[in-house]
């Protein structure tokens, strides 16, 4: 809603800025399970509702029961993180395309330089060709 206001109105996106970031921060992620100000603040932020209706725990049972939130929820994400890297590595090699080389083969070499004040489009992006002497195992 509030990325649909900023973008039909550009040009008070920094005071529209705040807001989304907010509501980006709060949000949960689906690689981690968590929204951003519960990993790094170790809590959710407070809304003004939450400010008119008062803080829900206080003293230092909040302060450990925070601490043990706080502890569990970096277990999940990291739980969360090492699933979400397994489907990104599967959809990845789902694309990649092996190439396999034999020892007499001739190959270009794929070297992507950039030159200060000149496009890359207009740069040489391979340079070769160049004999294969010898392959090496992975």
């Amino acid at each position: 809603m509030l990325a649909k206001m900023i973008a039909e109105n550009q040009r008070d996106w920094d005071r529209k800025l705040p807001a989304v970031m907010a509501a980006y921060r709060a949000a949960r992620h689906s690689s981690t399970g968590f929204s951003p100000n519960l990993l790094v603040l170790g809590r959710e932020n407070r809304a003004p509702v939450d400010l008119v209706l008062g803080p829900l725990l206080g003293g230092t049972e909040y302060v450990e029961d925070q601490l043990c939130v706080y502890q569990e929820s970096h277990r999940l994400a990291r739980e969360h993180f090492g699933t979400a890297a397994e489907r990104r590595t599967v959809e990845y090699d789902l694309r990649v395309k092996s190439k396999s080389f034999q020892k007499g083969d001739w190959v270009w070499y794929l070297y992507p330089r950039r030159y200060q004040q000149r496009s890359p489009k207009w740069c040489k992006q391979y340079t070769g060709s160049y004999h294969v002497v010898k392959v090496i195992l992975p």
